[in-house]
C-alpha cells in the first residue's frame, strides 16, 4: 500500500491528499537522509577507527581519516533517498532526479579524491616517498576527475550526451591549455624531476633566481616548497626547476666529506729564505722534522757544485709553511683523508699571495663543519708568525679619497 491509497481511505480530497503526500515524502526524505548522514559520519567512522586502531599497521589509519568519512556521509544521503523512493513506491520528478544524480556524481568524486589523498599519506609514510613522490600524479588524477564530473554535470542538467559534449568542447582546447598552462608545465617538469632523480623531499637546494636556499618540504604539480634556513618558505613553480639552474647539495650530504676551500693572503714582503736559526727552530716540529732533514740533504747535494748564491737553492718560509699545513691537515681527525686534501699557492695579486686550504671536512653538519673550518684557520693565523710570515691587510691609516 502506498501513501496515496492510505490517505484516500480517510476520505481526504485529492488536492489535500497531494499536499499531505508531498509533505510526508519531503519529511521522510529529510529524516532518512539525515539519519544516513549521521550514521555514516559518526557511527561508521567510529567503528572503522576502532577496528583500524587495533591493527598493528598504520596505513589504514592514514587512509581513512575524518575528511574521508565527512565526504562519504554526504554521498550516502542521495543514495538513501533513492532507496527510500524505491521502497515506498515514489518516483522522483525530473528536476529532483537530476539534482540527486548531480549530487551523487559530485560526492563520488569527493570521496575518490579523499581516498587518493589518503593513499598519498600512506605512501609518504615510507622512506621511498622522499626519492619518488607521487603527489604530482595524485593531483593530475584529481584534475582529470574534476574535469570529468564537470562534463557529467553539464550532461545531467542539459540532457545532452556526454560524447557530444566532449566533441563540442574540442573547440575550447586552446582555452583549456591556456588555463591549465602551469599544470601542464608542472606535469612535464614533475615527470622529468622524478625520472632524472633531480630533486627529492629533504634535499638542500639553492636557487638564487627564486631566493631559495634551504630544504625541500613538498613537491606537487604546480609548486615546490622550500624552507629556507631563516625559516621562511619560498614557493617555486615546478617547471622552473627544469628550465632554470639550481644547486642540489644532496651529493655532498651523501658523500663522506664537505669541501673546505678558503684562502689566506700572504704579504709578499714577508716571504724570504730561511736562515740557519729559523731552520733549527722549525726543525724541532714533529710535523716538519722529517721534511726539513730530507730537504736539506737534497739541497746540499744540489748546491755542492754551485758557488754562486744565485744558483743555489734554499728553503723558503712560505714553502716550509705550506708543507707544515699539509702535514698538520694529514693528522687532523676532522679531515677526510680519503678525499683530496692539499695546501696550494694561487696566482698572486694586489692583495698578496693566496695560500689556499683545499680539503674535505669529515663532519658534514653545518655547525660542525663551520667549527672544523674555523679551527683550521685559527691555527693557521696563530702559527704564521713562527714562520715570519704576515697576512696581507690594508693599512689602518689609509684615508678614503673623497671624489666629491
Amino acid at each position: 500500500m502506498n501513501i496515496e491509497t492510505f490517505l484516500q481511505e480517510y476520505g481526504l480530497q485529492p488536492e489535500l491528499i497531494s499536499l499531505v503526500k508531498g509533505t510526508i515524502l519531503v519529511a521522510l526524505t529529510v529524516i532518512v537522509g539525515w539519519i544516513a548522514h549521521v550514521a555514516t559520519k559518526k557511527g561508521l567512522a567510529r567503528l572503522v577507527k576502532k577496528i583500524t586502531g587495533k591493527t598493528s599497521t598504520t596505513w589504514d589509519d592514514l587512509l581513512f581519516d575524518r575528511r574521508f568519512f565527512n565526504r562519504f556521509s554526504v554521498l550516502v544521503i542521495p543514495v538513501a533517498i533513492y532507496i527510500l523512493a524505491h521502497v515506498i513506491g515514489w518516483t522522483p520528478g525530473a528536476t529532483v532526479s537530476r539534482l540527486l544524480d548531480a549530487w551523487i556524481a559530485l560526492s563520488t568524486v569527493f570521496v575518490v579524491t579523499a581516498l587518493l589523498d589518503g593513499a598519498n599519506r600512506v605512501y609518504e609514510s615510507y622512506p621511498l616517498s622522499k626519492d619518488k613522490p607521487i603527489k604530482i600524479f595524485i593531483q593530475i588524477i584529481n584534475i582529470f576527475l574534476y574535469c570529468t564530473v564537470i562534463i557529467a554535470l553539464i550532461g545531467i542538467f542539459t540532457g545532452k550526451d556526454v560524447a557530444a559534449l566532449l566533441a563540442g568542447m574540442a573547440a575550447f582546447a586552446a582555452v583549456l591549455m591556456l588555463v591549465f598552462k602551469d599544470s601542464i608545465l608542472g606535469l612535464v617538469a614533475g615527470i622529468q624531476l622524478s625520472a632524472n632523480n633531480m630533486v627529492r623531499i629533504g634535499d638542500w637546494i639553492v636557487m638564487p633566481a627564486c631566493g631559495a636556499d634551504g630544504e625541500v618540504l613538498e613537491i606537487n604539480l604546480a609548486t615546490v616548497k622550500v624552507q629556507n634556513w631563516d625559516m621562511t618558505i619560498t614557493t617555486i613553480p615546478t617547471y622552473r626547476l627544469v628550465s632554470d639552474s639550481f644547486t642540489n647539495w644532496r651529493g655532498m650530504q651523501e658523500s663522506n666529506g664537505r669541501r673546505i676551500k678558503r684562502s689566506v693572503n700572504i704579504d709578499v714582503r714577508s716571504v724570504h729564505h730561511l736562515d740557519d736559526k729559523e731552520v733549527e727552530l722549525l726543525r724541532q716540529s714533529t710535523f716538519l722534522k722529517e721534511y726539513i732533514e730530507k730537504k736539506l740533504a737534497d739541497l746540499a747535494e744540489f748546491n755542492a757544485s754551485r758557488d754562486n748564491p744565485l744558483d743555489a737553492r734554499r728553503l723558503t718560509n712560505i714553502g716550509t709553511f705550506r708543507e707544515y699545513m699539509e702535514s698538520w691537515l694529514a693528522r687532523n681527525p676532522d679531515i677526510n683523508l680519503d678525499m683530496t686534501h692539499m695546501v696550494r699557492q694561487l696566482q698572486p695579486g694586489p692583495t698578496g699571495i693566496p695560500l689556499e686550504i683545499y680539503c674535505f671536512s669529515a663532519r658534514q653538519q653545518w655547525i660542525e663543519y663551520e667549527r672544523v673550518q674555523a679551527d683550521i684557520f685559527d691555527h693557521l693565523y696563530a702559527v704564521m708568525d713562527l714562520f715570519n710570515l704576515e697576512a696581507f691587510q690594508y693599512p689602518g691609516n689609509i684615508v678614503p679619497i673623497d671624489n666629491g
